[in-house]
């Protein structure tokens, strides 16, 4: 079963790799667009939105964090590292009224690998609905809209090794925007690799893989995001161990459908495996930069807070989250 799961992560991966491939050589044979961002190339945003509070501290490095519920919605091998069992809950304050929420669980069923169900939800808050009219001020209230943007996926992983593990995810994703519905299928593909070596891991996910989607008159697809990332012990690189001490380097390139390539820096320390503090830098993006974030565990169950710099027009973010390990 093993061999065929990992036959099967593999080709999907490379089914994904070969679409970015061949868009690569399209921009190619077309030079002229090269100074062109891809922007307007996807919908379904929301799906972008950073999940946990832990990650967006960290500027979003999150490719090789694992060992918790929270680490599907970066790399789903991330779980393949759980022990028993993994329940997170994340919370996001967005801008203009909107919250973000995010839930996922998972659980280790020995030989048989790890299951994950997750589920993320955008509300839109208050929209009120209006229609022209002949009225004093130009326009009759309608009532309030409902606006719908969800996901929710199931997650198989497996350890092929004690240092490598791989996982899929398949969501259905749906989004209600008033004056038409659409819902998609689509999937996400990672692998994570542990060298043995000073706690160095490599990764690489696919995320949102899916068929293109037809909106009213408008074709689209979901935000397609290809993710490399590399991490470390810092204090072990240093030849400085300690065991009250741990300090973990992220360092992770994105190339996303609708945007130039993007890189992720990001740092989390931890004190006596209770306390944490973290921060990162996002690089080539418009108006998001440094992120910073602390944590608390106790007894299996850890609470994280983030906040995420978006300059002076849209402000800031916060995020919170909390991880149950049992």
């Amino acid at each position: 079963m093993k061999k065929y799961f990992f036959i099967l992560i593999i080709f999907t991966m490379f089914m994904c790799i070969h679409i970015n491939t061949a868009y690569s050589q399209t921009r190619e044979e077309f030079p002229q667009f090269d100074n062109v961002q891809k922007v307007a190339q996807s919908g379904y945003q929301f799906l972008k939105i950073d999940a946990g509070a832990r990650g967006a501290a960290m500027a979003g490095a999150i490719a090789t964090l694992e060992g918790d519920a929270s680490t599907v919605f970066g790399n789903p091998a991330g779980l393949t590292s759980i022990q028993g069992q993994s329940i997170f809950v994340g919370y996001t304050n967005w801008f203009a009224d909107m919250q973000h929420q995010a839930f996922s669980a998972a659980m280790n069923l020995g030989k048989y690998g790890v299951v994950g169900l997750n589920f993320i939800n955008l509300d839109n808050g208050d929209i009120k609905g209006t229609a022209i009219s002949n009225s004093n001020l130009g326009y009759d209230d309608t009532g309030n809209l409902d606006v719908t943007e969800m996901a929710i996926g199931l997650t198989y992983g497996m350890r092929f090794t004690e240092r490598f593990g791989a996982a899929i995810t398949a969501k259905y994703c749906e989004q209600d925007l008033i004056a038409k519905e659409s819902s998609v299928i689509a999937f996400d593909v990672g692998t994570l690799y542990n060298t043995g070596w000073n706690d160095v891991k490599v990764a690489v996910s696919v995320q949102h893989f899916s068929k293109e989607i037809k909106y009213v008159d408008e074709n689209f697809e979901l935000p397609l995001t290809f993710r490399v990332g590399f991490s470390g012990d810092l204090m072990k690189l240093a030849n400085l161990t300690n065991e009250k001490h741990k300090m973990m380097i992220a360092l992770e390139g994105e190339n996303p459908r609708d945007y130039s390539e993007r890189v992720h820096v990001g740092t989390e320390y931890w004190y006596n495996d209770m306390f944490a503090l973290r921060g990162g830098y996002k690089f080539n993006y418009d108006v998001e930069s440094f992120s910073l974030g602390a944590g608390f565990k106790y007894k299996g169950v850890q609470i994280d807070y983030s906040y995420s710099d978006f300059g002076s027009i849209l402000d800031m973010v916060n995020r919170f989250s909390v991880i149950a390990n049992f």
